[in-house]
């Protein structure tokens, strides 16, 4: 299920719920992830080509998770692609993103 507000868009998964934002970035994103148990998550940006730019793990703790996705200042500005997968790289999560 999706629905987009004013922060960003939000996914809820059965166990998780994902936001990102800013949906327009600069310097950084935020990942925030209210997970109902411990799991590990690996969020990977893109850009349009599909050339991963930025790849990290990230161990999630039950409860607000809070991930900042940083280092995305020197990229040139356009549309990038934002997926949180699982440990078994499903896509939990796709957001659309765009650097000015």
């Amino acid at each position: 299920m999706y629905y987009s507000d004013d922060e960003g868009t939000v996914q809820s998964n059965t166990c998780m719920e994902i936001a990102t934002y800013p949906e327009k970035f600069s310097n950084a994103i935020t990942v925030e992830i209210s997970a109902d148990a411990d799991d590990h998550c690996i969020i990977v940006l893109t850009n349009k080509m599909g050339r991963i730019l930025r790849m990290m793990g990230v161990n999630v703790n039950q409860g607000k998770n809070q991930i900042r996705v940083d280092k995305v200042y020197a990229l040139e500005a356009g549309i990038y692609q934002l997926n949180v997968k699982n440990k078994n790289s499903n896509i939990l999560y796709s957001s659309i993103l765009t650097k000015f």
